[in-house]
């Protein structure tokens, strides 16, 4: 009864409706929030207080980034169904909520796009010197085991695409940056393989046709993205019935100024935050591996405190049409 209430009494509010629906389009700083709803980050902080205690939103925080979502919803207890009520009854958008929403994405795709003009001829340099030497990439491509055709992701300078074309029947590299596309194009020249193909375009619009893929790889990608969740949907479709996600990324790590040598839009995830995201994009989890915990201290990937940890993550593409919303 307290979380009905609860519910009844944030939802009451047709400014914080107008809210929870521009968060059902994905995550959003305050600063966001206020441009897309023209109000003050006071009235905005407010009314996510207000969510926030009611249970209907969430924040993730490192350091001082904070971007707020929609709580994910999709158990069996009761609180769950009433969120998933909630959601399918807020309605769409209003037209003028979706054209801001949608110029603070395009704003976060053309800062990166203009990051990565700026850094493709030397990005590989630039990644080794923040990150360290790729130690993954031999677990990445062993988890992926592609066969047909296997889709890198976000491939940038092509160093995965020689190892997935050894075993996979035909590989196609998708990136958004023509500048990055080059110099994979060149690696691609120099590595002799004929299976292999790129094309240009946006991971939240693959150029893929439903189903195309039998097996898709994500190496460090997605902290890069404006809108991760609208990404994994889109994975989703491009992928066969039963097709998998193989997937590296960057744990949670507070310096600010790391992430911003890095070029990216986000602050490393959390796994469990991945598996909600995955779930709701319609794919069932397969497995997860930290490659930065303590049982693998003696490993090439102990960790290094002053770089984030790598997890690893693998998903299966359920065959369902009906993917639910966040």
């Amino acid at each position: 009864m307290e979380t009905i209430l609860k519910t009844l009494k944030a939802t009451a509010d047709g400014s914080r409706l107008r809210l929870l629906r521009v968060l059902g389009r994905g995550a959003f700083s305050v600063a966001e929030l206020t441009e897309v709803l023209g109000v003050s980050q006071s009235t905005v902080s407010k009314h996510l207080k207000v969510l926030s205690d009611a249970g209907l939103v969430t924040a993730r925080r490192t350091g001082t980034w904070a971007y707020y979502s929609l709580q994910p919803a999709g158990g069996e207890a009761f609180d769950d169904r009433l969120m998933e009520l909630l959601i399918a009854s807020l309605g769409e958008v209003g037209d003028e909520d979706a054209a801001a929403v949608s110029r603070v994405v395009a704003n976060r795709r053309k800062k990166t796009s203009e990051f990565f003009r700026a850094k493709a001829s030397q990005w590989d340099a630039v990644r080794d010197e923040l990150l360290g030497p790729p130690h993954h990439l031999d677990e990445l491509v062993e988890w992926a085991d592609a066969t047909g055709t296997a889709v890198d992701l976000g491939t940038g300078t092509g160093v995965l695409l020689g190892r997935l074309a050894s075993t996979a029947s035909r590989v196609i590299g998708v990136d958004a940056s023509a500048e990055m596309l080059e110099e994979a194009e060149r690696r691609v020249t120099g590595d002799g393989t004929d299976n292999t193909e790129l094309r240009l375009g946006a991971l939240e619009h693959l150029p893929l046709s439903d189903g195309e893929a039998d097996t898709m790889v994500a190496n460090l990608v997605l902290h890069h993205v404006a809108d991760p969740v609208a990404v994994l949907r889109e994975i989703h479709r491009g992928l066969a019935p039963g097709g998998r996600l193989v997937l590296a990324e960057l744990r949670e790590y507070a310096d600010e100024s790391f992430w911003k040598k890095l070029g990216a839009r986000w602050p490393g995830f959390r796994p469990e935050d991945m598996n909600k995201w995955l779930k709701a994009a319609g794919f069932e989890a397969v497995r997860v591996q930290d490659l930065n915990g303590a049982a693998n201290r003696d490993s090439p990937h102990a960790k290094n405190p002053t770089r984030p940890g790598v997890f690893l993550l693998e998903a299966r593409r359920l065959e369902r049409n009906a993917i639910p919303n966040l």
